[in-house]
């Protein structure tokens, strides 16, 4: 019988590789003898590391750090995130928000295309063109994969999507479509829970251990990052904020139950309810509608100030059931109708106060993100990232 040799140094340096790489990643800028320390390695295991990564190009030596003792000073090095890049995409129904990233998920190019048609197929075509664009500038072999972001329910292991109300699609299985069409490695995720991860990444979230991240536009979105993790349930659908009921015994939602929250200061919702006022076709599109209801809001429009005032009233009914239950740090809204968020906010506020229980509110911060409109593409190249990252066993 031959004796297996097993494994075990090698899984021990594919351990240490990791350690190694997130470390220097951490840090960005350290030196051998700094990463051996806080690692409490061996200095010749994290050299053979840092070579491997030098000859890869993931570090950049920027010569020794100057110091006060006498001897040998340690050499700088530099981790290089552009050496892989990523694709962050947001899907809605109206326009594709593009990004490409570095292994930090930092933006490097930025874009956004219009979508002619909402269906699965053209959807389909219009990723395949862009990323057949993105690949004549940036060469694929430095490519780690594409994230995409939608909004809807949908078995993320499978890449169905099984309902979006917002595209109206139903039971699609949306990452074969791309498939079938892009060798990329895929990752396909909610669109709001992404953008929670960008926020943590890039935005007001970073830092943040428990935060809750809204969207405000075509529809209601929120997820929740709880101890720096994304809070998903039982079948993914945590933090449908959206549905909330607001109205008892109001407008049927596409949910089937009537007076969601979604049904009153969505944009759709408050176009609706302002169409007698508005004279343009172009307000249904969402910056088209915001430009107007911003416009408006600064000459006083009556109708305008009064919805205005019961969106903001229902947003913070609707944000203290949240404060209360989860008691975040951090309440981040983003989105279209976030273009009036100086009017909203003190509106917002005073029901936060009034409703929520005074040791879950005191403290608690309200924001808007900086990161409009690009918050789930940056959060859909970082899930990429760290899906990569985590069976990263070579510097290839």
């Amino acid at each position: 019988m031959t004796k297996s040799r097993g494994r075990g140094p090698t899984i021990a340096k594919d351990i240490n590789r990791r350690l190694v790489y997130q470390l220097i990643k951490q840090k960005r800028i350290t030196s051998r003898v700094e990463v051996a320390n806080e690692l409490k390695l061996n200095k010749n295991t994290v050299n053979s590391i840092v070579d491997e990564m030098l000859a890869h190009d993931f570090i950049i030596e920027r010569g020794p750090q100057e110091t006060q003792t006498a001897g040998r000073k340690p050499i700088i090095i530099h981790f290089n995130a552009s050496k892989k890049w990523a694709i962050g995409i947001q899907l809605t129904s109206t326009v594709i928000h593009w990004t490409v990233t570095d292994l930090h998920a930092k933006p490097i190019h930025s874009f956004s295309v219009p979508l002619q048609a909402c269906t699965p197929e053209h959807a389909v075509l219009a990723i395949e063109f862009g990323v057949r664009e993105l690949l004549r500038t940036y060469p694929i072999d430095s490519c780690i994969g594409m994230g995409i972001g939608v909004p809807g329910l949908m078995n993320a292991e499978t890449g169905t999507i099984i309902r979006s109300s917002h595209l109206n699609w139903n039971n699609i299985p949306f990452l074969k479509l791309l498939s079938d069409k892009i060798g990329l490695p895929m990752q396909l995720d909610n669109s709001v829970k992404l953008a929670s991860l960008g926020e943590a990444w890039h935005g007001l979230g970073q830092g943040v251990s428990n935060f809750v991240y809204c969207y405000f536009g075509n529809g209601v979105g929120c997820s929740i990052m709880m101890n720096n993790m994304i809070l998903r349930g039982d079948v993914n659908a945590a933090g449908e904020l959206g549905h909330i009921v607001t109205e008892p015994g109001g407008e049927l939602c596409g949910c089937g139950n009537r007076g969601c929250l979604e049904t009153s200061i969505s944009l759709p919702a408050i176009m609706k309810r302002l169409k007698p006022y508005s004279v343009s076709a172009t307000h249904q599109a969402p910056l088209d509608a915001m430009e107007w209801i911003a416009a408006e809001l600064k000459q006083g429009s009556s109708p305008v100030v009064e919805k205005l005032d019961q969106v903001g009233e229902q947003i913070g009914q609707a944000l203290s059931y949240v404060t209360n239950l989860l008691n975040p740090k951090l309440i981040i809204c983003d989105g279209p109708l976030m273009e009036v968020s100086d009017y909203l906010f003190p509106i917002i506020e005073k029901q936060l106060k009034a409703r929520s229980v005074s040791s879950t509110v005191d403290k608690l911060q309200l924001a808007r993100s900086e990161l409009f409109p690009l918050a789930s593409c940056i959060g859909a190249a970082a899930n990429v990232i760290q899906a990569w990252e985590e069976v990263l066993i070579a510097f290839d």
